[in-house]
């Protein structure tokens, strides 16, 4: 069953054509001009979402957000504005908007298309699986021209899909040259993923970046079920939530801290709280992990998982801190976003001065980037902007020394060089582990206790006795980052 979209703008060759483009997404559009029969088509029918301009006629598009405050509180509406200066000279504020269930405000001029991204950006799976146009069968192979930027890649072998197919499937055949082997809505078959990893030697597949959420969405319930398997082994549970957790920070830095973008990511952070709370046998997995891929994205999910597993040995530890921590993970390198792409590709020991006193700014830039994202709180962006303060005081970007530093943001600094020194010496976690504790220097960047409990984190649960103590400053605080 298609999506109901009511769009209600004044500019009819506009509706007419966002109509097209929305019904050849298979959406069910109902649109209308004026905002008398905006309200008519709400008071006889119920929609997915409601695309207003504000500047309708005919009843003002602000009295029909009024009407819609009133009678469908819980309705999502995106707002269009035809210019910026409706915002800056105050016929309306942003505030307002949001008070009359606003989830997205469109400033014009954007290409129509731009709302199918919207739409998407507010759907849950079941959204989207509604919305399928589902085929018996499979369709036949097209070969496509794009270029490689618009394209998201993941191991054939962490690859899954529902009985009917979320979104176009691609094998690459050279730079910018495509094959669809699979199009949206076609029945999966396993049997033709598996003929082109054993026949063809294919390792990757291929989707666009727009129907990544739709991926993210789909693996993450996956991984979900998964982890509350007590027959899937644990290294599988892993997997599936790095391969989530992969694409999700690439969303992210791609697409910005949009609150779609950050509510999924919160729903990340829930699985990997599980994953660290149910699993007795994460502690093997922990110790014999391989899997390295020096990417970014692989990156921040590696420093996630570990220190989401060294705070699990403290006693103060909890959900709520669990999870802020694995967002804050999630994010810890954001900043990096803004800085010279020549610098993301270097480490700071290949650095000049010059470059690394830039680098030293990434948190700092990472806080800003987030700064009024009421979505993440402070103790969030307190861990991003501490993540690389170390204990002795040698750390950056504030020097901050021994209890000034937050718990949390030590666990994740240490994750951060741990993950750095194994990825970088190709060690087993073990032996990472062992490096730092053989460099007296190293140990001193970390509070003692967080050394003690990461320890912990390759030793069975059953064999471990519990620390009554807390180390200083451990618990999230609200303190605002500065």
């Amino acid at each position: 069953m298609a999506l109901k979209i009511l769009l209600a703008d004044p500019n009819e060759t506009w509706l007419e054509k966002a109509s097209k483009v929305l019904k050849e997404q298979f959406y069910e559009v109902v649109a209308v001009s004026s905002g008398k029969d905006a309200q008519l088509a709400l008071y006889n029918d119920k929609f997915f979402a409601v695309v207003l301009n504000f500047d309708l006629q005919n009843h003002s598009g602000l009295q029909v957000l009024k009407f819609i405050q009133r009678n469908h509180p819980n309705q999502r509406v995106l707002v269009i504005l035809e210019s910026q200066s409706i915002l800056d000279e105050e016929r309306v504020t942003e505030d307002q908007l949001k008070k009359f269930a606003t989830v997205e405000i469109l400033i014009k001029p954007f290409e129509v298309e731009y709302i199918k991204e919207v739409l998407e950006g507010h759907q849950s799976l079941g959204d989207f699986m509604k919305n399928i146009q589902r085929r018996e069968g499979q369709s036949e192979e097209v070969e496509v021209d794009n270029s490689d930027e618009e394209f998201t890649k993941v191991r054939i072998d962490d690859f899954y899909s529902a009985k009917a197919v979320l979104f176009d499937v691609y094998i690459k055949l050279k730079s910018s040259k495509y094959i669809k082997i699979l199009h949206s809505g076609d029945t999966f078959s396993k049997e033709r993923i598996d003929k082109y990893r054993n026949e063809k030697n294919v390792e990757h597949l291929y989707f666009h970046n727009s129907d990544r959420r739709k991926f993210i969405q789909y693996h993450n319930q996956l991984a979900s079920k998964l982890i509350d398997n007590k027959k899937v082994p644990t290294d599988l549970k892993v997997k599936m939530v790095r391969n989530v957790a992969d694409k999700y920070i690439q969303e992210a830095y791609t697409q910005g801290m949009k609150p779609q973008v950050v509510e999924q990511g919160k729903e990340v952070c829930e699985n990997i709280y599980n994953l660290v709370e149910q699993e007795k046998d994460l502690y093997k997995t922990l110790k014999s992990y391989q899997e390295f891929d020096p990417t970014a994205f692989t990156h921040s999910f590696l420093v996630t998982l570990f220190s989401t597993a060294i705070i699990k040995q403290f006693e103060w530890q909890s959900k709520t801190t669990i999870q802020a921590t694995a967002l804050a993970c999630l994010f810890h390198d954001i900043g990096k976003m803004k800085l010279p792409k020549e610098l993301m590709e270097k480490r700071p020991l290949e650095m000049d001065d010059d470059e690394y006193a830039l680098y030293m700014t990434h948190p700092q830039i990472g806080v800003e980037i987030i700064e009024e994202n009421r979505m993440i709180n402070n103790s969030v962006k307190q861990i991003i902007l501490q993540h690389h303060e170390y204990y002795d005081g040698t750390g950056f970007p504030y020097k901050k020394k021994g209890s000034k530093i937050l718990t949390l943001a030590n666990i994740v600094c240490l994750a951060n060089d741990f993950v750095h020194i194994m990825i970088d010496g190709e060690l087993d976690p073990p032996g990472a582990l062992k490096k730092i504790l053989l460099d007296q220097d190293q140990v001193t960047k970390y509070n003692s206790m967080i050394i003690e409990n990461f320890i912990k984190v390759f030793v069975d649960p059953a064999k471990i006795v519990k620390e009554t103590s807390l180390p200083s400053n451990s618990k999230v605080v609200s303190k605002k980052a500065s």
